[in-house]
């Protein structure tokens, strides 16, 4: 069951009282849409910051999902989420790519004791999702094509670019730190890899065909997600972002056609490092191709395959090995929209899309766990091999 506004608003008034007495304090603070783990707020700061700033955004976390205070979910999330943080914004603060450029925000305060973070407010973005899913008048001004590949690629120049600095030996005490994320390791695990088999099985016709080498692939997984920093061969493996989809990417809200607005250039945040954790740099690469492909399936919109495009150009070459271990990531997630959509509410897809989106995750997870090449060289993942 979810906060009921009165909570909402009794909630809000606590945060206000206790930022009262720091140079955060609010006049008011007004709920955010999105983010289903927390509760988000905008601030309106009762005295600006010494670098003019006059609004933050208020992240509040509970030892339950926002959205549904039945889903516990560990509070120390947000801990982990402030060593991320501060460590990107010390040690790899900026990317620019083709006058496009990636930071992860500013975190001015962290209160350990209410697990309260004050975050920069980053008004003015939207989300890429939420432009992706937008209607198509909408759509056709913020992501053109040559933006969407633009865009892609930034984001996985961007993706390359962490997932390198993170595996630097430089990085082996904040890997340590990272490693002890597991909450968030196993929710992981729960939501996709431990999952999608059950959900394949709702549909006998792919299962049937499909369903050995599907727990091969399981079983596969779970030893991965039980590996730790000192196991051998681990070492190739490093910090992930752990959520990393459209939804979490943030871009201008504004349309992208603006001639002015591409002369100076374009601002990109990627957003929400609670599930930071020690992990394969192909379940980041995955996770996203599947979140992209899964809007291109369901509203056929042609951004989000101009998106994977660039990401994956941008992100750079990738040996057969993480082709394909990235694209059995992707199904996984495909398939597993089917659980995080509403459980309690009606199916709207057509039964048939929804058919459509199970088989094409299977065949991705299948056809690489064969390493089949041949097939994926005329699907719509062939950019994924070069």
């Amino acid at each position: 069951m979810a906060f009921q506004q009165e909570e909402k608003d009794q909630l809000a008034a606590q945060l206000v009282q206790e930022l009262s007495h720091t140079p955060y304090a609010c006049l008011s603070l007004t709920q955010l849409s999105g983010g289903t783990a927390n509760f988000i707020f905008r601030g309106i700061l009762a005295h600006p910051l010494p670098d003019g700033t006059q609004t933050v955004v208020v992240k509040h976390s509970k030892e339950f999902v926002a959205a549904n205070r039945n889903f516990s979910l560990e509070v120390s999330r947000c801990l982990f989420e402030e060593t991320m943080l501060n460590a990107l914004e010390e040690s790899l603060p900026r990317i620019t790519t083709n006058n496009i450029s990636l930071q992860t925000p500013h975190l001015y305060h962290f209160d350990r004791e209410q697990s309260t973070q004050i975050l920069q407010d980053l008004s003015g973005t939207i989300d890429l999702k939420t432009a992706i899913v937008s209607s198509p008048d909408v759509r056709v001004n913020l992501l053109p094509q040559p933006i969407s590949i633009s865009i892609g690629h930034a984001v996985g120049a961007w993706l390359q670019e962490f997932h390198s600095w993170a595996a630097h030996p430089a990085q082996v005490e904040l890997t340590k730190k990272m490693a002890a994320n597991e909450p968030m390791r196993k929710l992981r695990y729960q939501i996709s890899y431990g999952a999608f088999t059950d959900v394949v099985q709702k549909f006998p016709e792919i299962w049937d065909q499909h369903g050995s080498a599907l727990k091969q692939v399981q079983d596969m997984a779970a030893r991965e997600y039980a590996k730790s920093i000192r196991d051998e061969g681990a070492g190739d493996w490093s910090v992930i972002h752990g959520d990393f989809w459209t939804g979490n990417v943030l871009i201008p809200n504004t349309p992208s056609l603006d001639k002015r607005q591409q002369a100076k250039g374009m601002n990109l945040y990627i957003i929400d490092w609670e599930l930071a954790q020690f992990g394969r740099r192909e379940y980041d690469v995955g996770q996203i191709i599947g979140d992209l492909y899964e809007r291109m399936h369901f509203l056929n919109v042609d951004s989000a395959l101009w998106v994977i495009q660039g990401f994956v150009a941008g992100y750079g070459p990738l040996s057969d090995a993480m082709a394909f271990r990235a694209a059995i990531h992707a199904g996984v997630h495909l398939i597993c929209w089917y659980i995080r959509r509403n459980p309690t509410a009606p199916f709207l897809e057509d039964p048939e899309l929804i058919k459509g989106a199970i088989r094409t995750g299977t065949d991705f997870i299948v056809k690489a766990w064969e390493k089949d090449r041949a097939w994926f060289e005329s699907s719509p993942l062939v950019c994924l091999f070069g």
